[in-house]
């Protein structure tokens, strides 16, 4: 998805959504409808066990049924106490590429994630 993935994606009919979901593998199918779920249930705000589970991920959008792969956040600013708006910065790991792929460091983040993400949270987002 490009950068108008998000109007992409919220002018897209329930039949265009079932048709991507039906191209992805099975366990990443689970994967997002439990996270649709778990947002659903707990509404906008992450519950502390819910948080605490999610500690390989430092914002406030729970990611914890989503594998992650990088192997820190050295270099990531401290995340705002009261975001204008949360967002998530997701990256694809090819696991069969030294690191995660020729545009990542050792660490499995492309070389401006942390930049990007930084971007983001001096303009008052959660990344």
């Amino acid at each position: 998805m490009g950068s108008g993935a998000s109007a992409e994606l919220a002018s897209a009919s329930a039949a265009d959504v079932n048709g991507a979901l039906g191209a992805l593998p099975a366990e990443e199918v689970a994967k997002i409808r439990e996270a649709i779920a778990l947002a659903e249930s707990s509404g906008t705000a992450a519950s502390a066990p819910a948080a605490a589970a999610c500690s390989a991920c430092p914002g406030p959008v729970d990611c914890s049924v989503i594998t992650t792969v990088a192997k820190d956040f050295k270099g990531l600013c401290e995340q705002p106490a009261e975001p204008k708006f949360k967002g998530a910065l997701c990256q694809i790991y090819v696991r069969s590429a030294p690191y995660g792929g020729s545009d990542k460091s050792n660490n499995g983040h492309r070389y401006d994630s942390i930049p990007f993400a930084n971007g983001m949270i001096t303009a008052g987002m959660s990344c």
